[in-house]
C-alpha cells in the first residue's frame, strides 16, 4: 500500500518512514463490481483511498434519477472536503470493477494536514482542480449545446490522445447533463469529420485544436 500512497498527489513529499506509519493505521478492503464503498450522508470519518480498480461517484435526484458526478480511477483519494469540515459523504460511491481500498482515519490524516505543509498544500491544490472543474462543467450546462459539452469534455482530457469511457456514453452523459442518445449523435457527427474515433470503450481525439475550437463556442441565446 505504500508505493501506492505515494502516488497521490497530496502524500507525494511524505518519505517512506510516514507513509508507513500511515499505512499502519489503515485497513483495505476489496469490494467486487456493483459494491458500494460509502452511502451519500453517512459520516466521512475517514480518507477512502482508492488503490486499484474504478469508482463512479453518484447522487440520486428528487425524481429518483442517479446523477453520476464522476467517473474515477486509482490512484485516488475521496471526500477530502468532507473530512476536512467533519461532514457526510456527498455522494454514493459504487465499484464499477474489483477494486482495491484503503481506509484512514481521520485523526490521522488530520495529523498529517497539521504536522506537514506539503500535504495542506498539495491537498489546496487538489480542491482547488475540482472545484474549477466542477465550475467548468456548470459553465458548460448553462451555456452549451451538447456536442460543445461533449467537445469540452474531450479536450479537457484528451493529453494523450486517448480518452477512456469508463462509464460508457450513458456515464459522459450524466457527467454533462445529457442523455446517452445525444452523447452518441454528437459522437457520430465527429467521427464523421475526422475529430475523433469511436473505440472499443474509449474515444482516439484526431484533430483536439477544432474540438477545442467547437468546445469554445457557446449556444446562441434564444
Amino acid at each position: 500500500m505504500t508505493y501506492t500512497l505515494a502516488g497521490l498527489p497530496m502524500f507525494g513529499g511524505l518519505g517512506e518512514e510516514r507513509l508507513r506509519a500511515l499505512e499502519a493505521v489503515g485497513r483495505e478492503r476489496r469490494y467486487g463490481a456493483g459494491q458500494v464503498l460509502c452511502t451519500e450522508g453517512d459520516p466521512a470519518d475517514q480518507l477512502i483511498v482508492l488503490l486499484e480498480g474504478r469508482v463512479k461517484a453518484g447522487r440520486v435526484s428528487a425524481e429518483g434519477r442517479e446523477v453520476v458526478l464522476a467517473v474515477e480511477a486509482a490512484p485516488v483519494a475521496f471526500d477530502k472536503t468532507a473530512l476536512l469540515v467533519d461532514g457526510p459523504h456527498r455522494a454514493t460511491r459504487t465499484a464499477m470493477t474489483a477494486v482495491r481500498v484503503a481506509y484512514l482515519p481521520r485523526a490521522a490524516v488530520m495529523e498529517l494536514v497539521a504536522s506537514e505543509p506539503s500535504v495542506a498544500a498539495r491537498m489546496l491544490r487538489t480542491l482547488a482542480a475540482t472545484v474549477r472543474d466542477l465550475d467548468e462543467r456548470l459553465l458548460d450546462a448553462a451555456t452549451r449545446d451538447v456536442p460543445s459539452r461533449v467537445a469540452s469534455w474531450l479536450v479537457r482530457r484528451c493529453a494523450g490522445g486517448r480518452v477512456p469511457l469508463h462509464g460508457g456514453q450513458a456515464g459522459l452523459g450524466a457527467e454533462i447533463g445529457a442523455t446517452r442518445v445525444s452523447v452518441n449523435r454528437a459522437l457520430r457527427g465527429f467521427e464523421r469529420r475526422g475529430l475523433i474515433e469511436i473505440g472499443a470503450g474509449e474515444v482516439v481525439v484526431l484533430d483536439p485544436r477544432l474540438l477545442a475550437h467547437l468546445a469554445a463556442v457557446p449556444t446562441p441565446p434564444p
